[in-house]
């Protein structure tokens, strides 16, 4: 057990026997959700016992990749001989009350991820997305199982963690991965269509009551927003509707560092973003949370006023 290779954990999947249960992070985003649904479909192709389980309903603008009605949705794993989590380390982020699995493997990229020496863990920080590490592991098992259906969860998650190719962490071996992926059937307008042209007016509504909240602190370096709960029963949106409005003060010319303070039950869930000279992941993970230099998260189960100033001062 411990840190794995791509070799070595291309060796262990091809290996697993017995019931396999791949799981992610709550909240799921792009990465989540196309290295979860990927790995579903290819370790069917491969002839194993797999199915994918969350902890929370899978958003609806997701609703466009292969397979996604196959996810099951519980509040634990009752057993299973092998536990794959994707993107990200920690049993606590999956939302999930209980696990039961004889053997775990998580594959993730979060500069923050601390796994236990119990686990098998595949660990790359310096790539794109979980998505990305993904598709090189399954090219070592196996490139003929790859197919569309492979494909165009692995391309989605790739495309969402690097903000459509616009962030730091697009390499050009991530663009080829993306051609490659194309080459197996993606079409990227159907994909970009399905994920940033489908708002419902709620979103709008939502976001009109977000931007009012706009504050600027710090002489304009640091821009925050606020979404509350009453705000999504007001524009009849879902919680998964805030998605990206984070970028809107990150976008404001000076800012250096974006918060988004989303209310959640018993807190708040924080969502950092930077423009590169703060790393958020430190801050994040300071206050209980994790993730990138650029965008990392945490919650806390304080008011909101609480909230803002432990962040004022950490910044």
């Amino acid at each position: 057990m411990g840190r794995l290779s791509r070799e070595e954990t291309a060796r262990l999947i091809k290996e697993m026997s017995g019931k396999i249960v791949i799981t992610t992070h709550k909240s799921p985003d792009g990465d989540a959700v196309g290295s979860c649904l990927g790995w579903l479909n290819f370790l069917k192709k491969l002839g194993k016992e797999v199915k994918a389980v969350m902890s929370e309903k899978v958003p609806y603008f997701f609703d466009f990749l292969p397979d996604v009605e196959s996810v099951e949705v519980a509040e634990s794993i009752e057993s299973a001989d092998w536990l794959i989590i994707t993107d990200t380390s920690e049993f606590e982020r999956t939302g999930l009350k209980s696990i039961n699995a004889k053997s775990v493997l998580i594959i993730d990229h979060h500069i923050t991820a601390s796994p236990s020496e119990e686990f098998y863990y595949l660990i790359e920080p310096e790539i794109s997305s979980t998505c990305e590490l993904s598709y090189f592991v399954m090219k070592l098992i196996n490139e003929e199982l790859i197919d569309k259906s492979v494909a165009m969860p692995i391309y989605t998650g790739i495309l969402t963690d690097t903000g459509c190719f616009r962030y730091s962490n697009t390499s050009p071996e991530t663009h080829s991965v993306a051609s490659e992926l194309l080459k197996k059937g993606v079409e990227p307008y159907f994909v970009s269509s399905n994920l940033f042209e489908r708002n419902r007016v709620s979103k709008f509504k939502l976001l009109e009551y977000v931007l009012g909240t706009l504050e600027m602190w710090f002489e304009g370096k640091v821009a925050s927003v606020v979404v509350y709960k009453e705000f999504l029963k007001k524009a009849n949106a879902s919680p998964e509707e805030s998605e990206g409005f984070v970028n809107y003060p990150r976008s404001i010319e000076g800012v250096e560092v974006a918060v988004l303070f989303r209310e959640i039950d018993r807190g708040w869930k924080i969502s950092l973003r930077s423009k590169g000279k703060v790393d958020v992941s430190q801050i994040a993970k300071e206050l209980g949370g994790g993730g990138h230099k650029m965008a990392s998260g945490y919650e806390v189960r304080t008011s909101l006023s609480s909230a803002k100033r432990q962040l004022k001062e950490i910044l």
